[in-house]
């Protein structure tokens, strides 16, 4: 997207005092109404608590204006990214987290949960890694594109009777990662691109999930653990049998069918699989934690 990074930047910082004025208000409405919020309990060991509704909100609002200031005057980058929207809406939800009514404090706490994780997965992590070795973002992605799916997906359609070759060209044109595979005699080339590889899949679904089991259980412990380590592969295998089976039709039927099951089944198998698992992990979950429940219940009636 082309659009003026100044005017985007000063439309936002716009929106984000409009709705600071408005949490401020919300805030000075309901003093006694705010304090049911993980995130207000977790910024309250921090701040003098009745001080921490405010807080929260101007966090965000800071956010906001930091996060513009560094595009515009030091970044001076005239394209929006993901990583933009994402901080933004990290700040907006912050922003904001006063102003609902308590009783959606549950669906508040997920969605700044949710984006302060989206936020450390796909600003912090990558930001931090690409000035640490020095490569730009473009190839640390292609590289990640290139081990953790082109590769596995050729060589399981190889595996499965296949001819299937993949390469890494990040010297070329267009998209880096290509696999290439016959169909009628013509040799016909698939770019991989970052929405089709599966990593902000990955990064959507440890965002999410981590933000459900904060939000639900007040805690992330070893259970929890095993379940986001379970979701990972899940996700990475789900993706690479999408991606398996699209490509297998290109084969079969070319081009156009590819393109129909890439659009249209490929995200229905991904969506199946992830939606699957998050209700049976989740019933774990929940009977793993009302037995130790139960377990305790005996303990707390002989404590004196």
């Amino acid at each position: 997207m082309g659009h003026s990074v100044l005017s985007v930047e000063i439309a936002m910082l716009v929106v984000g005092v409009g709705m600071a004025l408005y949490a401020a208000k919300a805030i000075s409405m309901k003093k006694t109404e705010v304090a049911d919020g993980l995130v207000f309990r977790i910024v309250a060991r921090f701040v003098q608590r009745e001080n921490t509704a405010v807080a929260i909100s101007a966090s965000g609002f800071v956010l906001l204006f930091a996060w513009s200031a560094w595009k515009i005057l030091f970044v001076k980058d005239p394209d929006l990214h993901l990583e933009d929207f994402i901080v933004t809406l990290f700040g907006i939800a912050l922003v904001l987290y006063n102003a609902a009514p308590t009783k959606l404090h549950a669906v508040q706490d997920f969605a700044v949960f949710y984006l302060f994780f989206l936020t450390v997965v796909f600003v912090v992590i990558w930001k931090v890694y690409s000035m640490a070795s020095g490569e730009s973002y473009v190839r640390i992605t292609a590289y990640s594109e290139y081990y953790i799916v082109t590769a596995p997906v050729t060589g399981i359609l190889n595996g499965l009777g296949f001819q299937v070759d993949s390469s890494l060209n990040l010297g070329g044109p267009g998209l880096s990662n290509i696999i290439e595979y016959e169909h009628d005699g013509a040799i016909l080339k698939l770019g991989i691109g970052t929405g089709c590889s599966g990593l902000y899949s990955a990064g959507l679904f440890f965002s999410a999930f981590l933000a459900f089991i904060l939000v639900r259980y007040q805690k992330v412990d070893a259970p929890a653990a095993a379940a986001l380590a379970i979701g990972f592969a899940v996700t990475w295998l789900s993706n690479i049998i999408r991606m398996v089976v699209t490509i297998a039709t290109g084969i079969a039927w070319g081009h156009p069918a590819l393109a129909f099951v890439h659009s249209y089944i490929g995200i229905l198998v991904f969506v199946a699989f992830i939606t699957v698992f998050w209700l049976l992990i989740v019933r774990w979950l929940d009977n793993v934690y009302e037995r130790r429940a139960r377990a305790l219940e005996p303990m707390a009636a002989i404590t004196p």
